[in-house]
């Protein structure tokens, strides 16, 4: 028994080591989350998609060459995501005159995107997809580890921010001020 007491407070302190990390992490309010990660997780240029919208006909990404991209992963099932799309709307209405263009990706079923984009006004296409949504969510950033995450890629396609998590006004607008 005397034995197993070191292997138990190592497995504590382990864990409250574990928790103090995620609380630290994952835990932050908006005005201490660590800014938007650095491209270099994300592949250099974004990957060219095709994606069927709310009407099931399929956009490609080549439709909005040229323009300043905020592609939005997310899910109808996914809190924060929901959170955002108030934002979403907005970034798009204040910002489509200066050649910006706001993309929202499902990674959810057909039919629960439909529904639920009934409740909303969306300003800017939704794109929808499930495996197609998680290959091209994997290919943006490789390994991607939740939702939802935005990537913002410059006017030649380039990656040049990718925010993991919930975007709030402070961030998207400071990122889009660097860009534009």
């Amino acid at each position: 028994m005397t034995r197993a007491l070191p292997l138990v407070l190592l497995a504590m302190i382990a864990g409250a080591a574990g928790f103090y990390l995620y609380v630290a992490v994952f835990e932050r309010t908006p005005a201490e989350a660590p800014p938007a990660t650095a491209a270099r997780q994300a592949a250099e240029f974004a990957p060219p998609f095709t994606l069927p919208d709310l009407a099931g006909t399929p956009r490609s990404s080549s439709e909005w060459d040229g323009t300043v991209r905020v592609v939005n992963f997310w899910a109808t099932w996914c809190p924060p995501c929901i959170r955002e799309i108030p934002l979403l709307v907005e970034v798009q209405d204040r910002f489509a005159d200066r050649g910006v263009q706001v993309l929202g990706i499902a990674i959810d079923e057909t039919e629960a995107v439909a529904e639920f984009a009934d409740g909303f006004d969306f300003n800017y296409p939704v794109l929808i997809g499930q495996e197609d949504a998680m290959d091209l969510a994997n290919a943006f950033v490789n390994n991607f580890i939740g939702l939802p995450f935005t990537v913002f890629a410059d006017r030649e396609g380039r990656i040049l921010r990718v925010h993991t998590g919930e975007i709030h006004r402070e961030q998207i607008e400071a990122i889009l001020a660097e860009m534009l």
